[in-house]
């Protein structure tokens, strides 16, 4: 007697995934989050966001896109909130949960584990590991209930392997991306313009704009027009205003401070400096460079997955103020090549970093996880194959 195989259970659509995130406030990989939820085949995939701690500035972007949101809460031990968590998963149902950075890893992998959701997603967005031995063991064993583990660069996969033990099966790139209609390329500017660069970026210590305001003491003695525009918000902000004055660069320097649109400040500068000590796959960087400017970014993490030295910028040693100037100076006193890097700069994110590319490889990661984990996925995979991109503001 032939005894035939139980068929795999059919999923239904839409495909529910769910993003746990720590918070919503704004960064590089909220930004992200933003993204795949703005930009998802709709009629393929749902979409319901849940915070650890708190929510922030984009919660009212995803209400704007019907997008629902969870916070969990800070008031509750580790435990009570994996199973809180946990609970509300089970309400929930998602086939997918897509966990970001490593304590959402933590507490999404066991959670979901408790809850019983077949596929568990998760992207590394940096080099952040959970450094107490306790804590590293439990990532360890989330990794191990994780279906898709991403790395935003080959850097994030790295760690990914060689921390966490993460098998190469599971292991995959999908470099960030962006929206390449919200950036335009700024045209030529006058040879003779005073020269004007722009960091954008949370003030915090892994940003490091401490030396970047340290070149630009060594770069405006050379160049006492030059200018340098800082925008973004963060615990940072006394310290380097402090640091700022102190190093005779208030007329140098503008703080502008969060800034939910940026292109206009990129529109204005001249180039665009990155003095992170830390970084996966920058969204400023990427829409600097999709607005037609050259970049100086620190040699670390994604930073040398993107921008390609003598051809759409420069990198530099993190924590080196004096190569920082070095190379500052260089750019500020060579127009022509500005607009030369400038062009080539967004052609690489285009042909490279372009956000529909991205959309479109974690839908097919989600649908490959779930197929793996014996569901039916049939006619899925076409949807997404025939979808024309659509960005949903």
């Amino acid at each position: 007697m032939t005894i035939n195989p139980r068929p795999a259970a059919r999923i239904r659509r839409p495909v529910r995934v769910v993003h746990l995130v720590t918070t919503l406030a704004i960064g590089g990989l909220e930004k992200v989050v933003l993204d795949l939820v703005r930009c998802r085949t709709r009629d393929v995939f749902g979409a319901h966001v849940v915070c650890l701690d708190s929510a922030g500035v984009l919660e009212q972007r995803l209400a704007d896109l019907g997008v629902p949101v969870d916070v969990i809460g800070t008031d509750w031990p580790v435990a009570i909130r994996i199973v809180r968590l946990a609970r509300r998963l089970r309400q929930l149902k998602p086939d997918v949960l897509h966990t970001h950075n490593p304590q959402a890893h933590l507490h999404g992998s066991l959670a979901a584990r408790l809850a019983g959701v077949p596929v568990v997603v998760h992207t590394r967005h940096g080099r952040d590991t959970m450094e107490r031995p306790v804590l590293a063991t439990i990532s360890r064993l989330a990794s191990r209930w994780t279906s898709g583990f991403v790395g935003v660069s080959e850097d994030a996969v790295s760690v990914a392997r060689e921390v966490e033990g993460v098998a190469d099966r599971k292991l995959r790139v999908i470099h960030n991306g962006i929206d390449m209609d919200h950036f335009a390329a700024r045209g030529p500017r006058p040879a003779q313009t005073a020269k004007r660069a722009v960091t954008v970026g949370r003030l915090d210590p892994v940003k490091d704009q401490g030396t970047l305001l340290q070149a630009l003491r060594r770069v405006v003695d050379m160049a006492p027009a030059f200018r340098l525009d800082i925008v973004g918000e963060g615990p940072s902000r006394g310290e380097l205003e402090a640091l700022r004055d102190a190093l005779g660069l208030a007329d140098h320097v503008r703080f502008l401070g969060y800034q939910e649109h940026v292109a206009p400040y990129l529109a204005e500068a001249d180039f665009f400096v990155l003095s992170s000590i830390s970084e996966g796959v920058s969204i400023a960087l990427l829409e600097a460079m999709a607005s037609g400017l050259p970049a100086v970014a620190t040699e670390v993490g994604g930073n040398r997955e993107v921008v390609v030295p003598g051809e759409t910028g420069y990198l530099v040693p993190a924590r080196s103020p004096e190569i920082l100037a070095e190379v500052m100076l260089r750019m500020q006193s060579d127009a022509a090549g500005l607009e030369r890097m400038g062009c080539a700069a967004r052609l690489r994110v285009e042909s490279a970093f372009n956000l529909r590319t991205v959309v479109e490889q974690y839908e097919g990661l989600y649908l490959e996880c779930l197929e793996r984990n014996g569901a039916d996925v049939t006619g899925l995979s076409r949807g997404l194959a025939v979808k024309a991109f659509e960005v949903h503001v």
